[in-house]
């Protein structure tokens, strides 16, 4: 599971395998895997566990600003 990067305590990662072929990327605490869309737009796809609004918030914000980091590393682990 490739590590992007980290905000507060979540890693923002990925899964090795392709569980879907839409780029995407998984934001993972102790309560809550967050899986966030990077396209067509970065939305939010699911939530698991326990995560308020403006945490979530915050996360797709983060992802939005590493946008281009976190499609690199797709590409490079995922070759597409």
């Amino acid at each position: 599971m490739p590590f992007i990067f980290r905000y507060k305590d979540f890693v923002i990662r990925f899964w090795y395998s392709f569980e879907e072929k839409r780029r995407h990327v998984h934001a993972i605490n102790d309560d809550a895997n967050v899986k966030i869309w990077l396209e067509p737009e970065i939305a939010v796809a699911s939530v698991r566990g326990h995560i308020n609004e403006a945490v979530l918030n915050e996360l797709l914000q983060e992802v939005r600003k590493n946008e281009q980091l976190c499609i690199d590393a797709w590409n490079q682990y995922l070759g597409e």
